[in-house]
């Protein structure tokens, strides 16, 4: 029989997606202009896009 919920491989693709262009974009940023960017705050902003597309994706 098949789930009814949706598997989260799509989420944690999303979340991997989303994280390595964050750290990309910021470790750029920090470059040009000499900012630090914390990468726990880029992590947590992608866990949160992630699962925001997986509930927007279920309606």
């Amino acid at each position: 029989m098949p789930e009814k919920s949706p598997g989260w491989e799509g989420t944690i693709l999303a979340f991997v997606m989303i994280a390595t262009v964050l750290i990309g974009v910021a470790y750029s940023i920090a470059l040009v202009y000499a900012i630090p960017v914390p990468w726990a705050i880029l992590l947590i902003i992608a866990a949160i896009a992630a699962l925001w597309l997986r509930r927007r994706g279920r309606k």
